[in-house]
């Protein structure tokens, strides 16, 4: 049985491939602290692809990861802030931020 993803989580390595017309980024990383076990595990994939992505909301894998659809214009975007920002975090909605907190959350 596999245990689903405690998040936010901190991405703290990515790994990217490259087709024709598709791209994928498999996110690597820590869970939420609260979860008290800090081993490196996949905590997202982002599929990039179809302009318009047949799903509308992210879900969760039988891995217990999060699964996302972008559109392959996103690409560029995703890839600049995973190079350039730190630390990074994935929330449970699918935000990927450089704050462990989701956007418009007060302190």
């Amino acid at each position: 049985m596999s245990v689903v993803v405690a998040y936010p989580a901190e991405v703290v390595e990515y790994s990217v491939s490259a087709g024709k017309e598709r791209a994928g980024i498999v996110l690597r990383g820590f869970d939420a602290p609260e979860s008290g076990e800090r081993r490196l595990r996949i905590v997202g994939r982002i599929e990039f692809g179809d302009p318009d992505p047949i799903g509308d909301t992210d879900f969760f894998t039988r891995g217990g990861f999060l699964r996302m659809d972008r559109s392959l214009g996103m690409l560029a975007g995703f890839l600049a802030l995973l190079h350039n920002e730190k630390p990074l975090f994935l929330q449970e909605d699918g935000v990927l931020s450089s704050t462990m907190e989701p956007v418009g959350e007060d302190e």
